[in-house]
């Protein structure tokens, strides 16, 4: 079985400042959507979301929504939040990092794609040699629950032994 390797981890996007994208060594963000930066299956964004994405795009770093939603969900999203997106990006496939990173006009080695699941964004990233960035789940998900349940109950191990040995934010 594969097991995603994370690089960084942190309780939550608005964590993140533009120091630790730097010492990432990331050019752009590739940012994923349900429980993440918007409550799962819905457009209610976490606090501070807004701002935080405002603060990146000022500081001239490339950003864009990477999700497996369809393109109405994702354009919405990406519409009150001002950005470009890829939607259906059948994570953890890794196709469409590749394709986001193209358009945002770096290697993907220089992405950091920002997701709260192990086997979806993490694995996407691992894949196509982005800079993988685990974000802690806003809240549990709501639909597909018993599905996720069982993904949670996988990554449990992983994250422990990744916090035991790292913990949180950029070293």
């Amino acid at each position: 079985m594969f097991i995603p390797k994370i690089d960084y981890r942190f309780k939550k996007v608005t964590d993140i400042t533009l120091e630790d994208i730097r010492k990432m060594g990331a050019k752009a963000i590739g940012l994923d959507v349900d429980n993440t930066i918007c409550f799962d299956g819905t457009m209610n964004f976490a606090e501070g979301i807004n701002e935080w994405v405002e603060t990146v795009k000022n500081a001239g770093i490339p950003i864009m929504i990477i999700t497996n939603a369809t393109e109405p969900r994702a354009g919405r999203v990406a519409k009150k939040l001002g950005l470009p997106y890829v939607h259906l990006a059948k994570k953890p496939f890794s196709y469409k990092l590749r394709i986001a990173a193209k358009r945002m006009g770096v290697n993907v080695t220089e992405m950091a794609m920002l997701g709260d699941q192990l086997f979806a964004d993490v694995k996407a990233a691992n894949k196509c040699g982005a800079i993988a960035v685990r974000i802690d789940p806003m809240l549990g998900e709501t639909r597909f629950a018993m599905y996720y349940a069982r993904r949670r109950k996988k990554e449990a191990p992983i994250l422990a032994e990744f916090e035991k040995n790292h913990g949180y934010g950029v070293e």
